[in-house]
């Protein structure tokens, strides 16, 4: 089954948790020139043994371990003859996993392509036509390697925003846009994440934006992603008046020092699915999480959904 016949079913996608805090977790190093290349390097068997737990925690949809894999990241940390062995590599492990798991239960892997740089520092990214083709790259890369979807994460403002979906568009996968957010000080408007290399903005100027520039009929899904439970759940309400196609969230719980997550912030696994409930009761179509979201916050969602 195609993952877009999938995404037309009358019931939710069930997607996994975060990949890079959970292996800081698990004791793999966090490194802020690309902690990506580091897993791909040393600890390949960790990263395959998390993309396995969460398939038995019941998730269908798996994003693989591309994060900060494109080329402007990649280059600078000294790895820039390895970009598609390493994206090559991420899709690898994810399939590795799910063949190790599954029986009978179909299941789609996503490549992510994001807005990261090093230390988390997106001013640092190239700009305009440099971009687009490291985009470009990637995609394909991960295209050829056999992903069923592309994700393209932490997106935070319009320019941006367009050079990945140029990029990724020519492949032909659905493409999840996911924009992360957070409150304007004094907590009244959702606007994109601040702290990393650019300023904030409305939410809604973004989406509009963006939305009139995408073409027509193409495979976008809309998404929240990487923020707060609460202010996803506002993103969420905001993206549905404004956009009738499908729509996903994935938040993150904690709070980070350094690119470093401090776990005793993290919301339980109970807060997790009570609030994943309420935006697949408000029509969400893929849910599951990113940093600090684990395999038994999935679990506890997939029990819900009875898919475990």
């Amino acid at each position: 089954m195609r993952f877009e016949d999938r995404l037309a079913r009358d019931e939710p996608v069930l997607m996994d948790g975060a990949l890079g805090t959970e292996l800081e977790r698990r004791g793999v190093p966090v490194d802020v020139k690309s902690w990506s290349a580091v897993a791909m390097t040393d600890h390949g068997g960790i990263v395959r043994d998390v993309h396995a737990d969460y398939v038995r925690a019941g998730a269908e949809l798996h994003i693989v371990n591309s994060f900060a894999l494109g080329r402007q990241v990649l280059e600078p940390a000294g790895y820039g003859d390895r970009v598609a062995e390493f994206n090559r590599q991420s899709v690898e492990l994810c399939r590795q996993a799910v063949q190790q798991v599954v029986r009978g239960r179909p299941q789609w892997i996503a490549g992510s392509l994001s807005t990261f740089a090093e230390s988390s520092d997106r001013s640092a990214l190239p700009k305009g036509p440099e971009l687009r083709t490291n985009y470009r790259e990637q995609a394909g890369l991960l295209s050829e390697a056999g992903v069923d979807a592309l994700a393209l994460e932490m997106l935070c403002d319009v320019d941006i925003t367009l050079d990945a979906f140029a990029g990724a568009l020519p492949t032909g996968l659905p493409l999840i846009l996911g924009f992360t957010c957070q409150w304007s000080v004094d907590g009244t408007e959702v606007e994109t994440q601040s702290g990393i290399g650019m300023a904030p903005v409305p939410l809604a100027d973004v989406l509009e934006a963006v939305m009139a520039e995408v073409p027509g009929g193409a495979p976008v899904i809309y998404a929240i992603m990487h923020s707060d439970l609460d202010v996803t759940t506002a993103g969420l309400e905001l993206l549905q008046a404004m956009w009738t196609g499908p729509v996903a969230a994935y938040p993150n719980s904690g709070t980070f020092h350094q690119l470093r997550l401090d776990f005793e912030d993290v919301c339980s696994p109970e807060a997790f699915a009570d609030a994943a409930a309420g935006w697949i009761g408000s029509g969400v179509d893929i849910v599951g999480g990113c940093c600090g979201i684990g395999p038994a916050h999935i679990e506890a969602l997939g029990r819900r959904l009875g898919r475990v």
